[in-house]
């Protein structure tokens, strides 16, 4: 069937997941596994590793061995507004009543995928928006963003620590079904799915069996996920001890706490069943604890949906060609700040000097770097105009004299950008640039100014 592995929590969800994103890639073949889900907390930071993972395990094992599947382990809160910082936050729960307080605190689990060149943007504008705007605790989104950008995702029941969870867990099915039927519409039937794991957590079978309930309630398509916080079996007892660090424990507080049975709703410290499994080892799974509660037809559908979600996700592509700012009448610009440089800078009008800046204008314009030489002047021009208020003087020393094969460009020489004379020096330019070659990076050595003794003088 290659099923897909949920692999939830890898290296990138602090102090949760044991796993890192290359030994989730380089295990996937051994078990038959064609598809590499991440969807860390909050976050897409593996997003680089996963994709290079898979293209290493593709270039070893052949072409489409393994493909990348992007999604988000998303934190949402209702109550979260566009906030402002701490401050804000704690001005805004000050207007709640004492059960809105309570709620307004936690952010619940919401799993995000992305199957369009869209929806991944759209995951992408998720995840900045809660570290940037909906920051609590946790980076989290509300129900109004969660529609704002919902095209081109599909989303999950998700965990027990989810909306739908956290209800089923507080007010039972009724309160758990009012939460399903809010994401119904939301985010419409074909795109919301219910998902099933096979947990050794305590409160995991009876909420399966809700789940079911659910599907044949609303119709609603079920998933199986296997959900990993490291790699291999073994490593559970790590993960446990990085745990400890999070929950501010000692291994002897948490053994004791286990055996009260009192880390029921801490499910990583009583589950050691969280690694990447095989398809195999989660039809044993199924066998020996959850047959009486998922029916063996349900299981073998829920597995084919999660293939299906997979083969509709995996020809996400991502834009990876460099990104850079792009100024208004850039080109017009670099020419006006590239003679008024050649002026300043007292350069004879031959022949050399001339053909030399044409030429290099010419090629920058082409290949789309003009704004890019006019941030390097814009970033020298400040640093120097810093110094010369600080230090006084002609701020010449805050930026050093240029280094590496952009020294060999005259137009940053007419930029003020380096302060060597390339054509004098010898240096040339398709070191740095040329058609076949799309630009390096122009190193640029500034100094250290530390104003307070400048200030201590006033």
């Amino acid at each position: 069937m290659n099923i897909f592995t949920c692999t939830d929590h890898t290296d990138f969800s602090t102090l949760d997941g044991f796993g890192m994103v290359e030994e989730y890639a380089a295990r996937a073949p051994l078990i038959n596994q064609k598809f590499l889900t991440i969807s860390d907390h909050g976050m897409l930071g593996a997003v680089p590793r996963q994709i290079k993972a898979c293209e290493n395990i593709n270039a070893e094992k052949g072409k489409d061995t393994l493909s990348p599947i992007y999604a988000c382990e998303l934190y949402v809160n209702r109550f979260q507004p566009e906030s402002e910082g701490l401050e804000f936050m704690q001005k805004f729960m000050e207007d709640l009543n004492e059960d809105e307080k309570q709620e307004c605190k936690a952010g619940a689990h919401l799993l995000a995928i992305a199957y369009t060149d869209e929806g991944y943007k759209n995951l992408v504008s998720l995840s900045s928006w809660g570290w940037t705007k909906g920051f609590y605790r946790k980076p989290r989104v509300n129900y109004e963003q969660l529609v704002k950008y919902k095209k081109g995702l599909f989303f999950t029941s998700c965990c027990y620590n989810s909306e739908v969870g956290r209800a089923f867990d507080k007010g039972g099915e009724e309160a758990a079904y009012e939460v399903i039927e809010r994401y119904i519409s939301m985010i419409g039937k074909e795109n919301y799915f219910l998902e099933l794991m096979l947990l050794d957590f305590n409160k995991q079978k009876p909420y399966d069996a809700f789940i079911v309930k659910a599907h044949e309630k609303y119709g609603l398509k079920l998933i199986l996920t296997n959900d990993c916080h490291y790699c291999q079996a073994e490593d559970s007892h790590f993960q446990r001890l990085m745990l400890m660090v999070q929950t501010n424990r000692t291994i002897q507080e948490i053994q004791k706490a286990i055996a009260e049975d009192s880390m029921q709703d801490f499910f990583e410290l009583q589950d050691a069943n969280l690694w990447m499994k095989s398809e195999e080892e989660l039809n044993d799974k199924w066998l020996k604890d959850y047959s009486d509660i998922i029916p063996y037809e349900l299981f073998c559908e829920a597995k084919k949906n999660t293939v299906e979600i997979c083969n509709k996700a995996k020809g996400v592509a991502i834009d990876r060609s460099l990104k850079l700012p792009i100024l208004p009448d850039a080109d017009e610009r670099l020419k006006e700040e590239v003679m008024k440089g050649f002026k300043e800078r007292c350069l004879p009008k031959n022949k050399v000097y001339l053909d030399r800046i044409k030429e290099e204008y010419s090629l920058i314009t082409r290949k789309g770097f003009s704004s890019y030489f006019l941030m390097q002047k814009l970033m020298t021009d400040e640093a120097r105009r810093f110094c010369k208020q600080i230090l006084g003087g002609d701020g010449s020393q805050a930026v050093g004299p240029g280094r590496g094969s952009a020294a060999g460009a005259l137009t940053c020489y007419c930029l003020g950008i380096t302060n060597v004379d390339p054509v004098y020096e010898g240096l040339l330019f398709s070191r740095f640039m040329s058609e076949a070659r799309g630009g390096r990076s122009i190193k640029l050595e500034f100094k250290n100014i530390d104003p307070l003794p400048a200030i201590q003088n006033l």
